[in-house]
């Protein structure tokens, strides 16, 4: 939840896991295991470029009208979803 962290997809990119995920906001993984996420990770996914920091996510949503509680509780909920699965991964920012 560090804001100076940089997010980082393994295998996949953004664009192609918001597209993964389901109507029911549901993700298949490669071991056929199921996670469901909350609705706006979809549109988080694709901004997580190994590039931009964990603070440059919550910036660019909330010029999207996401604020920073909103943005907080979806973050944490998708780390803790996904990072058990190796799918996300972090790495120290700029400093």
């Amino acid at each position: 939840m560090n804001p100076a962290t940089i997010p980082r997809l393994n295998g996949t990119d953004g664009i192609a896991l918001a597209m993964a995920m389901t109507a029911t906001h549901d993700l298949r993984l490669e071991n056929d295991r199921i996670v469901r996420l909350p609705p706006q990770a979809r549109g988080i996914f694709p901004l997580i470029d190994g590039k931009n920091t964990v603070a440059d996510l919550a910036a660019r949503l909330e010029t999207r009208g996401v604020g920073a509680d909103q943005f907080r509780a979806v973050w944490r909920e998708t780390v803790e979803t996904l990072t058990p699965t190796g799918l996300l991964s972090f790495t120290a920012g700029p400093s």
